[in-house]
């Protein structure tokens, strides 16, 4: 795969959390992406649309996530 060299003095370009959200959701599993995790997907699905909020409901949305996110590695890790 190739990738275009970037000038450094460019700010780099970063893709919007529901951008994210929608390429872990469709990824293959082959891909190295785990899948099946309600509480993943769930956390995920909370990003679909959040560009269209006002900052102040972003940054509520993204607290909820990174909750939900936290508590679900807790779980994992046992």
């Amino acid at each position: 795969m190739s990738e275009a060299v970037q000038d450094p003095g460019e700010p780099r370009a970063l893709p919007s959390p529901a951008t994210l959200a929608a390429h872990a959701r469709d990824a293959d599993p082959g891909d190295g992406v785990l899948d099946g995790d309600a509480a993943v997907e769930e956390a995920l699905r909370r990003l679909e649309g959040v560009d269209d909020l006002d900052l102040a409901a972003q940054a509520a949305t993204f607290e909820a996530v990174h909750t939900a996110l936290q508590e679900r590695l807790a779980d994992a890790e046992g």
